[in-house]
């Protein structure tokens, strides 16, 4: 009997062929546009086959568009697109695997055999994660009846509550609610001496911000179509951390974008720069792959006759639990404080001390007389001169986007402590939170360089949202400090080490229209982003700016931060050793 050869070896075309034939039988579109991937039909051709039924699936009972639409409000939100749609596929499948099997009984057979394979195959990225486990759960317990521990079946039996559901609504709702429970932001636990037994702003700030979209945006569809957000395979070494390499800018409305500077005024605080001082301050900033951008400049929507607003009250509530974790952690913040700011006292009062060097002219040196006219040395004096101690401007730039949210009271507690320390040290220095919300990268000012120390308390009023353009914020605070006087400059950044703008942050100022030139642009996020910020990095470099990267992410993001920053980039896992890697860096800098 003849071995039947392994499927790798089959003609991947007649593979292509069947799976696109697939999607096509289920949804009835033969017009519907697919893009298969490879990589997954190469591991296994049921996993291929049944993530195009599911899709044409969800194309025929579901009004995907719509989905698509509140996909995308997540995002904004601060919900990882990468983690959402590996969540989303389950309740997809939930959704209309009995709708299907209905219809076509093969589809029983393709689905048992793709979910076998994914709990063999992808083994690695089902164990690596808290979202990767409740899908191997699920596949589990919809192959052989296994249940989990309470928590994640409770997960798991929301899922399969959606088998019999026609309603868009209750995916979408269920989908939101798995999300929150599944996706956990790691940072918290993992940062070692911090009490944080508050409680816990994030899905507050979810559930704010989806009613705040809800409210302000439009579901009209765009004449561009928009990312098919359902339509990619999460890699096993991908962790459910990175989005897809087919990634596309996602584009507003119409009336979306016409509403968008109103829309940041009240959700962010009104400009602090006048229409003559902003413009110039664009011309300058938004250039090469920023061209189709605006920066928007405030002092916080605190601060901008805006406080009664719903916006306000939501980060009063913020601020409020940042103080409270605060409170909870007065002791080992004010040892850090003290020590940082000892450390920085101490590196410069060094520079106080006088220093000498040989010259053609000043004190004659007695001991070096000998040299006359025996040979060429015509330094026989000395000179004795002090550094200037006090000659530094640093400013501390702040990723705001919302994948912060979960650890944003961690966030401000660290530039909080690099604030104070500052202070105590007295060298002048300027606090700053950035996010991009459409076409629009919004700069939070806390404090400015010569603002007294009680605005150092401003920076509780840190939260996280929307998205981060970071290679346009560095540009920014680079213009900031190329304005001081002082000669020697100081860039800190904290940040996720993950610049992501996919959403509208390409889009021309001019709203509502597609450039006529028909070229799409690069999506701001993954390696091209990544490039950018690294770019700016170095040309800061190069302007004799030292920039030091604090990183506030997790473990994964590490080889993006270490790229970006290259060696001078600070990972802190305890908060003990806080004030000595920051001071190392710092002293260093200072003593050179």
């Amino acid at each position: 009997m003849r071995k039947e050869r392994p499927w790798e070896e089959e003609n991947l075309l007649d593979l292509r062929s069947r799976t696109e034939n697939l999607l096509w039988t289920v949804s009835g579109d033969y017009d519907l546009d697919f893009q298969i991937d490879e990589q997954l039909l190469r591991k296994s051709r049921y996993m291929a086959f049944y993530h195009a039924v599911r899709q044409g699936a969800f194309e025929k009972y579901f009004d995907v568009r719509a989905y698509e639409h509140d996909f995308a409000k997540k995002v904004y939100a601060g919900a990882e697109p990468s983690v959402l749609q590996a969540l989303a596929a389950l309740c997809i499948d939930s959704a209309v695997w009995k709708k299907v099997q209905g219809e076509r009984k093969g589809v029983e057979n393709i689905r048992r055999k793709a979910f076998e394979d994914t709990l063999k195959k992808d083994a690695g990225r089902l164990s690596h994660t808290d979202w990767g486990y409740l899908e191997a759960c699920y596949l589990r317990y919809r192959l052989y009846g296994e249940t989990a521990e309470k928590r994640v079946q409770d997960l798991i039996e929301m899922i399969c509550a959606l088998e019999d559901t026609w309603s868009l609504e209750e995916v979408c709702q269920c989908l939101g609610r798995v999300y929150k429970s599944a996706y956990e932001k790691g940072f918290a636990k993992e940062w070692k001496g911090i009490r944080r037994q508050v409680k816990n702003s994030d899905e507050d700030a979810r559930e704010y911000t989806d009613k705040e979209a809800a409210e302000e945006e439009t579901a009209r569809e765009d004449e561009d179509r928009p990312l098919n957000i359902f339509g990619g395979h999460v890699d096993a070494q991908d962790d459910g951390k990175r989005e897809t390499s087919r990634a596309r800018v996602i584009y507003l409305d119409q009336e979306s974008t016409a509403r968008m500077k109103e829309y940041i005024e009240q959700n962010y605080g009104k400009s602090c720069l006048t229409a003559q001082e902003e413009k110039p301050f664009q011309s300058r900033m938004c250039k090469g792959v920023h061209k189709d951008c605006r920066l928007h400049v405030t002092e916080g929507i605190l601060h901008s006759r805006l406080e009664n607003s719903a916006k306000a009250e939501y980060v009063k509530r913020i601020r409020e639990e940042n103080l409270r974790v605060l409170q909870k952690n007065q002791l080992v913040v004010r040892q850090n404080i003290q020590t940082l700011g000892n450390t920085l006292r101490r590196a410069l009062l060094t520079r106080t001390e006088k220093e000498t060097c040989s010259s053609e002219y000043g004190t004659v040196c007695v001991n070096k007389l000998w040299n006359l006219n025996r040979t060429r040395n015509k330094k026989l004096f000395e000179r004795t001169f002090v550094r200037d101690n006090t000659d530094y401007a640093v400013e501390i730039l702040i990723d705001s986007s919302g994948s912060q949210q979960g650890r944003q009271s961690l966030v401000a507690l660290q530039a909080y402590m690099i604030s104070e320390a500052l202070t105590l040290a007295g060298i002048s220095h300027k606090v700053v939170g950035f996010c991009t919300f459409g076409a629009y990268t919004i700069l939070n000012e806390y404090r400015d360089y010569e603002d007294g120390r009680e605005r150092n308390q401003r920076i509780f009023e840190f939260y996280g949202s929307a998205n981060n353009r970071d290679g346009l914020a560095v540009r920014a605070a680079a213009d900031s400090l190329d304005k001081r006087k002082e000669e020697n400059k100081i860039l800190i950044v904290l940040s996720d080490g993950r610049p992501n703008d996919i959403i509208a942050g390409s889009q021309n100022p001019v709203y509502g229209k597609k450039k006529k030139t028909g070229e799409e642009k690069e999506p701001y996020c993954l390696e091209f982003a990544v490039k950018d910020t690294a770019g700016e990095v170095r040309k800061l470099r190069n302007r004799n700016i030292a920039v030091l990267g604090v990183f506030a992410g997790e473990e994964e993001d590490l080889q993006a931060e270490k790229k970006i920053f290259g060696k001078d980039f600070a990972y802190i896992r305890d908060i003990s050793d806080f004030a000595n890697i920051v001071g190392r860096y710092l002293k260093k800098q200072i003593a050179e």
